[in-house]
Parts: C-alpha cells; sequence; structure tokens
C-alpha cells in the first residue's frame, strides 16, 4: 500500500502538508509520518517544536522573539504530529527536553547544584582531611599528657622519696646529737 505522505521526505514538509489538510490516520500514512519524523535529526525537530511564529531582531525563527514572522507557527502541528506517531512518555520527555520554556531554568539550576554539590564534596573533603588531622592531633595530646602525667607522678614519687631520705638523715642526725650528748655526760 502507499501512503499519502510517499512524497514527503522532511519533517517541515510533513508539517506544512499537515498544516494545509489535517493529518491522515491511516495506519500506511502515520507509518510513513513515523519514518519522516525517524529520518529527521533531532535538532530540525526542536526546531519545527519551538516555531510559534516569532523571530528574533535578527528575523531568526525564536521562541522568546518578539517579532510576528508572518509564517504560520509549526508548534501545535508538529506536537499534534508527534502525539498521534509516538508514545505520550516520548512525546512528554521531547517536549520537557527541547519546548518547556521552564527547561532553560531547570537545566542552570542542574549545573548550579552540580557545582554546589561538587563545592559540598570539596568541603565535605577537606572536613574529613580536618578532622583526621585533628584526630590524630588530639591522639598525640593525650600521648604527651599521657607523658606528662607519668612524668608528674614520678616527681612526686621522688619528692615523697626526698622527703622520707630527708627524714631518715634528721633522725640519724637527732640520733647522732643524742650519742654526742651522752657521751660529753659520761666525760
Amino acid at each position: 500500500m502507499s501512503s499519502k505522505y510517499d512524497n514527503i521526505g522532511t519533517a517541515a514538509e510533513l508539517v506544512s502538508e499537515v498544516q494545509l489538510h489535517g493529518l491522515s490516520l491511516a495506519q500506511e500514512d502515520i507509518c510513513r509520518a513515523q519514518d519522516i519524523f525517524g529520518h529527521t535529526s533531532i535538532e530540525e525537530l526542536a526546531r519545527l517544536a519551538n516555531d510559534i511564529g516569532r523571530d528574533n531582531e535578527k528575523g531568526e525563527p525564536d521562541p522568546k522573539g518578539s517579532r510576528s514572522s508572518g509564517r504560520r507557527a509549526t508548534q501545535s502541528t508538529f506536537y499534534s504530529i508527534l502525539s498521534s506517531i509516538w508514545h505520550w512518555e516520548e512525546v512528554t520527555r521531547f517536549w520537557n527536553t527541547h519546548t518547556n520554556p521552564e527547561h532553560e531554568q531547570v537545566e542552570e539550576l542542574r549545573a548550579k547544584l552540580r557545582a554546589e554539590m561538587a563545592e559540598h564534596s570539596n568541603t565535605k573533603k577537606a572536613l574529613e582531611e580536618q578532622r583526621v588531622s585533628t584526630d590524630a592531633e588530639h591522639k598525640s595530646l593525650l600521648a604527651e599528657r599521657a607523658k606528662r602525667i607519668e612524668q608528674s607522678d614520678k616527681i612526686e614519687s621522688m619528692k615523697a622519696e626526698i622527703h622520707d631520705r630527708d627524714m631518715t638523715i634528721m633522725e640519724l642526725k637527732a640520733k647522732l646529737y643524742d650519742l654526742l650528748v651522752e657521751r660529753k655526760e659520761v666525760v
């Protein structure tokens, strides 16, 4: 069977044909429309999807343009064809990716989010390095403090030992004195 669209080679020509005569829903015509769209570049499909009949200051088609171009917009016809030949999820994905006016904002937000996540990751990494460094320093300080406590205990022990020796020396001096005093009395 032949299709009504057999002599059409591009998606732009198909959109023009459908604008003039409507979309044929015969199976062979839908298959041919699928074939035409399937062999069209994404850039060309996006151009048709975004043509709202407005031009920018340079006279180029622009969905954000402010000047009427005098040509018929292709967006609504493009999406009516697309919704007839593609599954609605694919149409929605194409809309969100190529036509949705909020897409640029979403992409900017995604880029900003990726940058902030990278910054967060770097900050997290720096904090982890700082934590490791702080833990190592803390362990070092604890070891030094333990050493000081040990040395302080040794010093206290030595002071106690010196005190005991001093007391022993004083006792011995007292005994010596007592012995000397007793000897003087005996003589």
